[in-house]
């Protein structure tokens, strides 16, 4: 089990199971695939599944939720740039996709430098048609990872999910192979978790506010 700590309501992951290049990953809280009734999880599910009302919930917990841990971090907007993961199929990042749009509505919101442009990667197979971690891991060196310079040396890597943290990681190593003296942070709506392989997970350490936050944001559509 790879335990987290926690910081500002979120769980600081100081390491995945692959975490070359990553200085430590951070989720708003665990996306269970073997639970799939629990509220968090559902939720992370609509969200996955481009539910326009989760869409605007988990946009809008990431709004109120970064910025308290940007400060737990002593972090000055100016000094972070912001990417996002992109997906199986894309080369570079649509502005209009989910998290991409995110990340650029973020980064204007702490006053961080949005560079989702500067990543660009090959198209290759979605992830979840592999059920084995070496097939996946086969997977996604096909993307061969390119980034270009970045204007701040602390640079965080938005993603909707992690789970082993190989796409961060790629990523991450891409990034710092550009700009070696990066620091890289993952920051992703979830981590996924499974309860018969990790010993009881769940979702009681996220803050309570935090509910009324991502109930909020999905009110917002009619």
């Amino acid at each position: 089990m790879i335990g987290f700590n926690s910081k500002a309501g979120w769980m600081e992951f100081p390491y995945l199971t692959v975490s070359a290049g990553l200085t430590s990953t951070y989720a708003l809280a665990y996306k269970l695939t073997d639970n799939t009734g629990e509220k968090w999880t559902s939720r992370f599910i609509r969200f996955k599944n481009k539910d326009t009302k989760a869409y605007y919930g988990g946009a809008r917990l990431l709004y109120a939720a970064f910025p308290p841990l940007l400060k737990a971090m002593k972090l000055e907007g100016e000094d972070c740039a912001f990417v996002s993961v992109l997906s199986s199929s894309e080369t570079a990042a649509d502005p209009e996709r989910q998290m991409p749009y995110i990340t650029s509505q973020l980064a204007v919101a702490v006053g961080a430098h949005s560079s989702v442009a500067a990543l660009t990667k090959q198209a290759h197979n979605k992830l979840h048609n592999f059920y084995k971690a070496d097939q996946r891991d086969a997977e996604l060196d096909k993307a061969q990872y390119v980034c270009g310079a970045l204007p701040a040396a602390n640079v965080f890597v938005f993603d909707d999910f992690v789970t082993r943290g190989g796409t961060l990681s790629r990523v991450a190593q891409a990034i710092r192979l550009s700009n070696p003296e990066a620091k890289v942070y993952g920051v992703a709506l979830a981590k996924t978790e499974r309860v018969n392989f990790c010993p009881h997970p769940n979702n009681d350490q996220v803050p309570q506010g935090w509910d009324k936050i991502w109930t909020d944001g999905e009110s917002e559509v009619a």
